[in-house]
């Protein structure tokens, strides 16, 4: 008997062309439908953020100022992010308005002191007295930490505000800043997937993935303790660089630099499309008082050898021997052409023995060769001038101008605070440096009243606290690694002992228990009560220099010029403040003051008149204007003025008293004192 065969299963299904389609398509939308309901539900949830770089400014929004969280763009993996500098500006271009755009890192931002310490508002400053019947504006969007990545992000930001010049200055910070080779907070070593995602950001399901992976590695999202990119148990700069080292000429090294290459090019090309010119400086850093962070050796370096060799330098350097010295550390470097102390070395006997010129090549190349790369080396400079020449834009001789200013040619602790920062004078070097690439190009209009360098410089728009503050900062940075040894403990310099009232605003300052324009405003007071009015002046015109389109700071420098008796400078700056605030009595009512101290009470009563026009109950006005009556002899007015001040306020003794002395209703002659 045959086995029986078992039936053949029933053949499938076979769907029609249509129905495959409509299957298919079915399949592809599972996914978008998922992240398009994450992504409504998010945005409903309010979570993340768009962080534009510019936000209509709280306290008025016909003008904008730089987001305070741009920075979240691109630190996720920081316990602080840098703030920004507080530069307000015009939400509408005005016509007679030259607007200026500063981009780059910390230096550019003008760490440790920003403010008036950055390059940015010594040039402002300089370039306003140069064009009085201009509006200048430099808005300044500079932040630490941050590498060409952000730079080119911003960019389209920036060109929507109209421009009339981009002023750039970065370079340090490709290594380590955000998203760069070396940091903490790369993305890898692709650059179109980073420029991906920096368009992809605004995204809320991009910002919960960056934000998750974040967490999970440690990272949390907070303010910065003290606006100077620093968080607790340690500073940014540690903590950016986690640290990686980066060779000399090692596959990161060079990545590093073609990373800035493109970068720098699409932007250029960015504002060379919208017809934008840009100025873009050199990069400086401390050459001679900064030593190697680390010396890394090259493969195959005889270290015995190399060792064995720098140790004679050092012995007969301390023998007083600099020749042998000299030799000594000049056959380390043959041994070994990468590792940076062998170059330090050479370069400090060389400077010993007078040769200035080998001495500072031997500087830069021990710069150049520092495996911890928080300093340029001089190959972004070179980057920097191939790629402007490449899009019609102009080079900045900036590292030149300190050059020029350093003994012997090498910068070193005369312009630079530390590694990189400048010091007061350096950034004013700096500052001068863009003030004269501007002239050469006849940018803005007539530089027939050009501020000599001399003036200037005498006219920084800083004040002691804004100085203090920004030493403390670098103190604090300093204190931690890669300035002293992983694992030494942390001596920090930063601490301030109050004992005066100039001590607690810089306290607070530091601290950030109070916004600069309070704190500053409270110094000027503070000198004010002292009598100490050059000081006073110098606190007001800072706010002036901040905030130059409101009228409340020229009202208050006015203030000082009249207690100064700097009568025609207080005029001037009541005058400003009445054009900013047309609507305000109190430039008017100053106005008028100012007339009464020249004798001219005629004059005064019609700024009296004008400010009470404006505010009819406002109880100085009243109490002014019937004291200019008085003066006048104009005794009815006098006297309808006062008694409209005891309407508003009743128990004005000053008011009383001037009453009583007016001559009876019809009678004549002076008022009775």
């Amino acid at each position: 008997m045959s086995a029986r065969t078992a039936p053949a299963p029933p053949p499938a299904p076979v769907l029609s062309r249509r129905r495959r389609i409509v299957f298919t398509g079915v399949m592809l939308l599972i996914p978008v439908l998922f992240f398009a309901v994450l992504e409504g539900g998010l945005r409903l949830a309010d979570y993340g953020d768009d962080y534009p770089l510019f936000e209509p400014l709280d306290e008025n929004p016909q003008y904008l100022v730089r987001n305070a969280d741009i920075a979240r763009r691109y630190f996720a993996q920081q316990a602080s992010v840098p703030a920004p500098l507080h530069d307000v500006f015009a939400a509408q271009k005005g016509d007679d308005e030259y607007r200026v755009f500063v981009q780059g890192g910390s230096t550019a931002a003008g760490f440790p002191f920003y403010g008036g310490g950055a390059f940015s508002r010594m040039l402002e400053r300089r370039l306003q007295d140069t064009f009085p019947d201009r509006t200048i504006e430099v808005i300044n969007t500079a932040m630490d930490a941050v590498s060409s990545y952000t730079l080119l992000d911003l960019a389209d930001e920036i060109v929507a505000q109209e421009p009339d010049a981009v002023l750039i200055y970065a370079g340090h910070n490709e290594y380590y800043g955000a998203l760069g080779v070396g940091s903490a907070e790369s993305l890898g070593r692709f650059r179109g997937l980073v420029n991906v995602y920096l368009r992809l950001r605004h995204v809320r399901t991009v910002q919960l993935l960056r934000n998750v992976l974040a967490g999970l590695g440690g990272g949390a999202e907070a303010p910065t303790p003290d606006g100077g990119g620093e968080a607790d148990g340690g500073t940014m700069m540690a903590q950016m660089a986690g640290e990686q080292t980066v060779p000399y000429g090692s596959p990161e090294y060079e990545l590093g630099l073609r990373q800035f290459r493109s970068n720098l090019s699409d932007l250029l090309a960015t504002y060379e499309r919208a017809g934008v010119p840009v100025f873009i400086a050199t990069v400086a850093s401390n050459e001679r008082d900064q030593r190697p962070f680390v010396s890394a050796f090259a493969a195959g370096t005889d270290e015995a050898a190399w060792r064995e060799a720098y140790d004679r330098g050092v012995g007969a350097g301390r023998r007083g021997d600099l020749a042998e010295a000299r030799a000594a550390f000049a056959e380390a470097v043959r041994l070994d052409s990468l590792a940076a102390d062998g170059f330090y070395a050479l370069a400090r006997v060389e400077e010993a023995l007078g040769d200035t010129a080998a001495a500072r090549e031997a500087f830069v190349a021990a710069r150049d060769r520092d495996a911890l790369r928080f300093r340029a080396p001089r190959a972004i400079n070179a980057v920097i001038r191939d790629v402007a020449a490449a899009h019609g834009a102009t080079v900045v001789a900036a590292e030149a101008r300190l050059r020029q200013e350093a003994p012997g040619g090498t910068i070193g602790k005369e312009h630079m605070l530390e590694h990189l920062h400048p010091t007061l004078d350096g950034y004013f070097l700096i500052a001068d440096a863009f003030y004269d690439a501007l002239r050469e190009a006849g940018a803005i209009g007539d530089w027939s009243r050009a501020v000599p360098d001399d003036l200037a410089r005498r006219d920084l728009p800083l004040t002691p606290a804004d100085s203090l503050v920004g030493l403390l900062r670098v103190r604090r940075m300093t204190s931690y690694w890669p300035f002293v040894p992983e694992g030494q403990p942390v001596r920090r310099g930063d601490t301030l002992t109050v004992r005066t009232p100039f001590d607690r605003i810089v306290q607070a300052l530091y601290t950030n228990e109070a916004p600069w324009l309070d704190a500053t405003g409270e110094l000027a007071t503070v000198y004010e009560q002292q009598g100490d009015l050059e000081a006073a002046l110098q606190a007001r015109q800072a706010v002036v220099s901040a905030y130059p389109m409101f009228g409340q700071p020229y009202l208050g420098l006015g203030g000082v010029y009249f207690r100064a008796g700097r009568l025609d400078e207080a005029a001037d700056a009541f005058r400003k403040a009445a054009e900013r605030e047309p609507r305000s009595p109190d430039p008017l009512s100053m106005l008028g003051a100012v007339e009464v101290r020249r004798g001219d009470v005629p004059e005064a009563i019609g700024y009296y008149e004008e400010a009470r026009a404006l505010a009819p109950g406002n109880p100085q006005v009243l109490y002014n204007l019937g004291v200019a009556y008085a003066f006048a002899q104009r005794y009815a007015e006098a006297r309808g003025a006062v008694e409209a001040l005891l309407h508003v306020q009743p128990d004005h003794a000053q008011a009383r008293a001037l009453l009583a002395s007016l001559p009876p209703i019809g009678a004549t002659g002076p008022a009775r004192r």
